[in-house]
This record gives C-alpha cells, sequence and structure tokens, in this order.
C-alpha cells in the first residue's frame, strides 16, 4: 500500500472520538451511574429534607442554588439574624451538610448579602464547568 494511503488511514483513526464502554454496576444487570461533580457537591443535590437550611422568617432553603437565589430577596434583618460577627449559620450549614469545607470558610468571613451571593453564584459555576 501507498504510503499515501497508510498516513489517510491513521488519520481517520486519530480523528474518530474514543469509545465508550457501558461499565457495569457490581452485580452486573444494571449500568453503574457516573459520578457528576455537580452531584458530590451540594449544587444540583438537595439536603435531606430533615436537614434543610428554616431560616428565622419560615423560609426552607433545600440547596446552594435555591441558598444564592434567595439572596437577592432576603430581608436585612433575616439576614443579620443568621449572620453576625460572630458565627455565620450559612456556612456552619453548608460545611455540615454538603461538607463543601472550603466554601465554608470563604463565606465564613463575609458579612454582607451581595458578597456571599456572589461566591455562592462563582462556587455553582466552577462546579458545573
Amino acid at each position: 500500500m501507498p504510503r499515501y494511503r497508510k498516513m489517510q488511514k491513521v488519520k481517520r483513526k486519530r480523528g474518530r472520538p474514543p469509545k465508550y464502554k457501558n461499565k457495569l454496576s457490581d452485580s452486573g444487570t444494571e449500568p453503574a451511574l457516573a459520578v457528576l461533580p455537580e452531584l458530590k457537591s451540594g449544587v444540583k443535590r438537595d439536603a435531606p429534607q430533615e436537614h434543610y437550611f428554616i431560616l428565622c422568617n419560615g423560609k426552607a432553603v433545600k440547596n446552594l442554588k435555591e441558598l444564592a437565589d434567595l439572596m437577592e430577596e432576603l430581608e436585612d434583618q433575616v439576614f443579620n439574624y443568621h449572620v453576625t460577627a460572630e458565627k455565620n449559620d450559612f456556612a456552619t450549614w453548608i460545611k455540615d451538610i454538603f461538607n463543601e469545607i472550603e466554601l465554608a470558610e470563604k463565606l465564613a468571613g463575609i458579612k454582607d448579602k451581595k458578597h456571599i451571593q456572589l461566591v455562592l453564584y462563582k462556587h455553582i459555576t466552577h462546579k458545573l464547568w
């Protein structure tokens, strides 16, 4: 075979996308679920119902996205109840329930609603990409 044709075959092989095998679970009957980064973190995963964050006004927060969205409309008195110089209930909840220690440490030092919202949205977009 001429050299030109061999090079064409190589180029075609290189251009093909890799083949993925459908991995099976331990039982061998069900496909295994891929662990997505957003499921490992608390981005899209809801907290168990008994661990929802209940604000002092009675609203419940299920996940990080809801918390970030809620910061927009949260009254100052409710925010100041949960975030003081001594404590940050949002950071504690994120650390304890979602095990997001790095995010919780960032939030622990923040005392402003907009800044907390910005840090949460950055974290969410970083985890999704």
